[in-house]
């Protein structure tokens, strides 16, 4: 407003409400919601001070030959005024796969960070690839690991993929507890992007950066990210053409719950408590997630 800047972090903790206390101060920060489907989970943000509601979803993407969890942000004016944003939106952590890293991560953290790096699918910043160099095995042999972990961004309605920030220190600096984004507190989200970032030997980030995007009041942006596993770096601009296609996102969406619906369809359940009849169908798809669908 009047060419104000502001910083604000959705779904801080530091400004979580707290539950039962009624003052002033609690009254001005954001009220926050929660929805969970079958295969979708959302949260919303409703900041009336700043004039901005977030809204994230995450659904796991059916039918295709690769694995991905799909997170879409859609960020919305609710000002008066005109907002130009910049963003960064993903994860503060991403782990790379290679071998059985569940032990190494609760016991040896630290060390096993030098097994880990940032490889890329291209000469831009739009496909970094998570992955070990060898499999962190205390064996004679030693096991080269090529896949990995990746993340594929772009706004909705665009072709172009976004950069992706993957050097935690240019964001939190550091802040390890990756609690406060101290990086943007001297620098632009342009000024991150534009300079270079460091993925060796290191855990890190896998944020979308959003560049200067003008929003009028009302109007809406939504960030759609793509975190899965490949089976080699060079499968990665592959998946992002197909991923990136307009309309896949919403498609595949959309085909998400259609396929949940048929999969508990044999105990589609009507009474006069909805709460009742979801529980059932979400029981069912519990159970046959663990045990299988039945066959008579």
């Amino acid at each position: 407003e009047d060419g104000t800047s502001f910083l604000i972090e959705p779904f801080s903790p530091a400004n979580s409400k707290v539950a039962g206390l009624d003052t002033e101060e609690e009254d001005l920060k954001p009220t926050r919601n929660m929805y969970v489907g079958t295969n979708e989970m959302e949260i919303e943000e409703i900041d009336d001070g700043h004039g901005v509601h977030t809204s994230v979803n995450y659904f796991v993407l059916p039918e295709e030959d690769f694995a991905a969890l799909v997170r879409r942000t859609t960020v919305t004016n609710t000002g008066d005024d005109d907002v130009t944003l910049s963003a960064l939106d993903g994860l503060a952590k991403l782990e790379p796969t290679g071998g059985k890293l569940q032990w190494g991560l609760k016991n040896i953290g630290r060390t096993l960070e030098g097994w880990m790096g940032v490889y890329h699918g291209d000469d831009t910043l739009a496909l970094p690839f998570y992955r070990m160099s060898t499999e962190p095995s205390d064996s004679a042999s030693v096991k080269i690991e090529k896949a990995g972990h990746y993340c594929i961004s772009f706004i909705e309605g665009e072709n172009d993929l976004l950069p992706i920030v993957y050097d935690t220190e240019k964001v939190f600096g550091w802040s390890t507890t990756l609690q406060e984004p101290t990086g943007l507190y001297t620098k632009t989200v342009s000024d991150i992007v534009a300079n270079p970032q460091y993925g060796a030997a290191k855990t890190s980030s896998a944020f979308a950066a959003v560049e200067k995007v003008t929003l009028s009041p009302g109007e809406s942006i939504t960030i759609t990210s793509f975190y899965g596993e490949a089976e080699a770096v060079e499968d990665l601009p592959k998946i992002a053409k197909i991923v990136s296609t307009e309309g896949y996102a919403s498609d595949k969406f959309e085909r998400a719950r259609e396929l949940m619906d048929q999969l508990t369809s044999s105990v589609e359940t009507h009474t006069a408590n909805h709460l009742f009849n979801g529980a059932i169908k979400q029981n069912y798809l519990d159970n046959s997630l663990r045990g299988g669908m039945p066959v008579i």
